[in-house]
């Protein structure tokens, strides 16, 4: 039986891998898309959502939400050369999307579904979870409705991407970040331990970008990608962390896990935004699961066998 989620995002190349890979899992049932503010401005990443969504076939009636267009506490702060390149997605030359993002804000949105469905939705956060915790405030009730989080963030072990200290996602809203780990809510984190050892190599990339139809848009995306971190890096090979994050949910065997608490330094001058996470003794109340170790050959099969899968179909979504 397929497992009903819904997608919290902010694309972001990866969050339009992440999108593609799970709308071609039949172990999952996309219940919707919310987008938040993160690798792009909130209208931007929302425009490519829909994009996304319509390269992949997506029913025309696939709610699409858009959400909060900046962090809970503090200012925003949009990368100003992201690894994500013009537009966010690369630089993809894809269609303009005719998909009309909902009237409701995300915020309330996310709240209802979980509310309709208590105990079934999973919610796999891939971007800053600003939308996140403010559902947690603004509807107490809504979060121990849900059957877990998934939050791709933090740097458990190690460094971060933005800082030494800190990933991203929960640089651009520590405060958030904070909340949704100090819930007590089911959370696993999906951070830059196990992305970064899973690296998707160029060679898988080049091949999808030879495929037609979304399989080649997604390979070029990951080509792109590739060559991004290349250039930065000096490793022909990328961390396609959203992706991963919804494989945990897919293929859970692919991530072993630490228990212990976990925060997020909201006031350090130098470590904002980092994760702060006691490892040390499992068994609270409040665990927080961490992910240590990943199948990283397993989680390149599977993203190329299910990004390889749109070569064989056409997508049949009515343009809205």
């Amino acid at each position: 039986m397929s497992i009903p989620v819904v997608i919290d995002c902010d694309p972001g190349v990866d969050d339009a891998l992440a999108l593609l890979y799970a709308l071609a899992s039949p172990e999952l049932d996309v219940r919707g898309v919310t987008t938040v503010a993160g690798n792009a401005g909130l209208d931007q990443v929302t425009r490519n959502a829909a994009q996304v969504l319509d390269l992949a076939g997506a029913p025309a009636d696939l709610p699409l939400v858009a959400g909060l267009a900046g962090p809970i506490a503090r200012t925003a702060r949009i990368p100003d050369e992201p690894m994500h390149g013009a537009g966010g997605l690369g630089g993809l030359d894809l269609p303009g999307s005719l998909r009309a993002p909902g009237r409701e804000h995300a915020v309330d949105w996310l709240a209802e579904q979980i509310l309709a469905a208590p105990g079934e939705l999973t919610l796999v956060a891939l971007g800053p979870l600003s939308n996140v915790a403010a559902m947690v405030a603004r509807h107490p009730e809504a979060g121990p409705a849900l059957r877990g989080i998934v939050v791709m963030g933090g740097a458990a072990r190690c460094q971060g991407n933005v800082t030494p200290a800190a990933e991203f996602n929960f640089f651009a809203d520590p405060e958030a970040a904070r909340r949704v780990l100090e819930s007590g809510l089911a959370v696993r984190v999906v951070g830059l331990d196990v992305t970064r050892a899973a690296l998707f190599p160029l060679e898988p990339a080049e091949r999808l970008a030879a495929l037609p139809g979304a399989a080649g848009a997604a390979g070029t995306l990951l080509r792109g990608f590739v060559q991004r971190y290349q250039d930065r890096f000096g490793v022909a090979a990328v961390p396609v962390h959203d992706a991963l994050a919804v494989a945990a949910v897919t293929h859970p065997g692919l991530l072993g896990y630490d228990s212990g608490t976990a925060t997020v330094e909201c006031a350090g001058e130098v470590t904002r935004g980092a994760l702060v996470a006691d490892l040390r003794t499992p068994g609270r109340a409040r665990d927080v699961r961490v992910a240590r170790t990943v199948d990283a050959d397993g989680f390149t099969r599977l993203l190329t066998e299910r990004l390889a899968a749109y070569a064989r179909t056409r997508p049949t979504a009515d343009r809205p």
